[in-house]
């Protein structure tokens, strides 16, 4: 059948797909064809083609990509399938063909979405430099969720393989405008130490406002603004619980609606101010004229007053003097507490699911999914509450997020007690939902969270119920994974490889990056509740210390080289490499899961894991996994503790204390791990320029005593 497929051939401009049809299942498509071309004329009708596709598991969207336009499909109702699947043989990446098309993809595609994103970022800095609202700086979501799929789409197209580099650095970029973040990354100071193996960073200013952050309380009730607070953890917050008191949502809905009033008033008066002086859109001759005729009203007129300041008209109700927007505020909320009808009584039950709908958004109430959705539609009823929609609430949310989809081939589980527990098992579909870090030490430091118990852009669109009910469907509800002792590896991996482009930096797209991938362990994690991983702008190369080797061993099982390379003094105190072109192979997932596995049985909860995946420029991946002690944070008098801190750290196998080796910081996680380094004082600055001697010590405090044997024994049974 492959000779007459060969034979059928024509020549054809279109270019076929980036995605080929696998050998075997060429196999079972020659099959299908054979037993549909009744007449024998190497023809099938594309309604019967289209249902041997989509049987073979293909969506519709893939269908019409296989389908439109490709080689054999000219008949229109009717495909000659010898060349069709010649040409879905000959698929291949753009990057690999002729140098015409490789420049008109380049000039006419990427280009011209390359420039988008350029005024993605530009407008978003624009309207920040402008003051408009918070939640109004970075586009909508959709908007987001649009560029993010665009990305994967053209950048498939070009290296076979899709990834998001380009957009995770312009939304990055972006996304430090949102509000939230208290510092940029670039303004934080910086050094190499002089074997070039840790950058020490100061991080005094991040442990100051983080302590801020920790110790802040409820968000107070706000007009025309959501609170941003919601969830089991300071994370656990992308999608806002849409359920509210009756109130709750006036202040929210009607709020907005009285500002955006008052908004258009103020502009039509600036309006009619300007066009009554002749002046143009220049703002330092508006703020000269307004100044010069009408200066003295300032004080009583809300329009001249942000006119003298801005010299613009304004766009947003956040442009508007703070003083007056909280003067407005209080107003607003007296007036719809007096002129709303009494708060209806709601029953103890519904309140309590009220609260479980904003404390645990995305899981059942009651663990019971039937009860939950009894309880939905209670509440749905109830004129105490209010139900919006989320597509509405996400105009009101300042922290916005993307997603890139994976199916899981090896289960996540988690050892309780004595027993693994399979958290997410082979097969199921995963979200990975990347946001940016507040409180960033890397560049383009973002948090890439797992799934939230409900549906998600672009797998489901705006307007359904299941988009627009949000976590209050509890729709995959074991998506949301705790972070402590769950250390996953498919998942840092896979995430890895949507975010760096296929071939490392050869051929690389414009605007294209490297990013590592990596999760803390306990000690080195204040969210325990939400899983999510440390996303940063990074490569071996600027991280020497994964780049050693001790004795490599080449696995053609594998397609990997294993390497087990020591840090420290102890043998016990180093971390296992794994070095591939495919990182994310079948056999090397199972080999990895297998390793941390194996370390579980032998040590209990005794045993904690620092792992990462981190891009070479030549398209290779280094997977680091480093067991660990469980370190004890331990309260001490003030002087006794690390750098003359009330703090010092521990390791209960060991009985060493951190501060007893003059260390900087306590933990090997996926920070200072590979030698980027926290430092929160003076003293700890200088201490980090020590560079590998420091690592040295820091891998040895962290060392779990007969970690070599079991890794040894493990390597060789494998």
């Amino acid at each position: 059948s492959r000779p007459r497929a060969q034979s059928l051939a024509r020549g054809s401009s279109a270019s076929p797909p980036a995605m080929a049809l696998e050998a075997p299942i060429v196999d079972r498509v020659l099959s299908e064809f054979r037993r549909a071309d009744r007449t024998g004329h190497g023809v099938i009708e594309r309604g019967l083609l289209e249902g041997v596709l989509q049987r073979l598991g293909m969506g519709h969207q893939e269908v019409a990509a296989l389908l439109d336009g490709g080689r054999g499909c000219e008949r229109g109702s009717a495909v000659a399938y010898g060349p069709w699947l010649e040409w879905v043989l000959e698929a291949k990446p753009i990057k690999r063909r002729g140098e015409a098309e490789r420049r008109r993809f380049l000039t006419e595609v990427w280009a011209p979405f390359a420039e988008e994103l350029r005024r993605f970022r530009a407008d978003a800095y624009a309207r920040h430099e402008r003051g408009v609202a918070a939640h109004e700086v970075v586009p909508p979501h959709a908007v987001v969720a649009d560029l993010a799929a665009r990305c994967l789409q053209l950048t498939e197209q070009w290296h076979g393989r899709p990834n998001a580099s380009a957009f995770y650095e312009a939304f990055m970029d972006v996304a430090q405008l949102d509000g939230h973040s208290g510092y940029r990354f670039e303004t934080i100071a910086q050094s190499r130490s002089q074997d070039g193996v840790t950058r020490v960073l100061d991080m005094s200013a991040r442990m100051r406002l983080y302590g801020q952050a920790q110790a802040k309380g409820a968000a107070p009730a706000l007009i025309g603004l959501l609170p941003q607070a919601a969830g089991e953890s300071p994370i656990d917050n992308l999608v806002l619980p849409g359920l509210m008191r009756r109130r709750e949502a006036l202040r929210l809905l009607v709020g907005h609606r009285v500002q955006q009033l008052f908004l258009r008033l103020v502009v039509a008066k600036q309006r009619r101010l300007l066009a009554r002086l002749g002046c143009g859109r220049d703002e330092d001759e508006v703020r000269r004229r307004v100044g010069e005729t009408m200066g003295h009203e300032a004080e009583q007129s809300v329009a001249i007053a942000c006119l003298l300041s801005s010299g613009r008209v304004l766009e947003s109700y956040g442009q508007l003097p703070a003083e007056g927007r909280d003067r407005a505020a209080e107003f607003l909320a007296a007036e719809i507490c007096r002129q709303a009808a009494p708060e209806p009584e709601i029953d103890d039950e519904l309140g309590e699911f009220l609260e479980h709908c904003r404390k645990h958004p995305g899981r059942s109430f009651r663990a019971s999914p039937v009860q939950h959705k009894l309880m939905l539609l209670k509440g749905l009823a109830c004129p105490a509450l209010r139900l919006v929609f989320r597509s509405t609430l996400e105009r009101f949310t300042q922290h916005k997020y993307f997603t890139m989809r994976w199916a899981r081939t090896v289960p996540l589980q988690m050892l309780e007690g004595d027993k693994f527990v399979t958290l997410r098992g082979v097969g199921t579909s995963e979200w990975s939902r990347f946001r940016k870090n507040v409180f960033a030490y890397g560049e383009s430091h973002g948090l890439g969270q797992g799934g939230g118990g409900c549906a998600e852009l672009p797998g489901c669109r705006p307007g359904g119920l299941r988009y627009e009910l949000g976590t209050l469907l509890c729709e995959d509800e074991a998506a949301k994974v705790p972070n402590h002792r769950a250390t996953d590896i498919e998942k840092i991996i896979r995430e890895c490889r949507l975010l760096n482009p296929e071939g490392g930096s050869a051929d690389a797209l414009a605007g294209e990056v490297l990013h590592d991938v990596g999760q803390n362990p306990v000690v080195a994690s204040s969210i325990g509740q939400t899983q999510h991983t440390q996303v940063m702008r990074a490569s071996v190369a600027d991280f020497p210390l994964v780049a050693e080797r001790g004795s490599p061993r080449w696995r053609e099982d594998l397609g990997a080289w294993l390497d087990v390379v020591q840090v420290g003094e102890s043998q016990d105190a180093f971390f296992l490499s794994a070095r591939t072109r495919e990182p994310d192979s079948q056999a090397l997932l199972e080999f990895l899961v297998g390793f941390r596995a194996h370390f579980l049985r032998a040590f209990g909860s005794t045993v904690d894991f620092s792992a990462m995946c981190l891009p070479t420029a030549d398209g290779e991946f280094v997977v680091y996994l480093a067991p660990v002690a469980c370190l004890k944070k331990l309260s001490v008098e003030a002087g006794q503790g690390m750098g003359n801190l009330p703090v010092d750290f521990q390791n209960p196998e060991t009985g060493v204390l951190a501060s007893k080796l003059q260390l900087p910081v306590s933990s090997v996680d996926c920070s200072q791990g590979k030698g980027n380094v926290l430092a929160v004082t003076p003293e700890f600055f200088e201490l980090a320029l020590a560079g590998r001697p420091m690592l040295q010590r820091l891998y040895d405090l962290n060392r779990r005593p007969g970690a070599r044997v079991v890794a040894d024994a493990f390597l060789c049974r494998q």
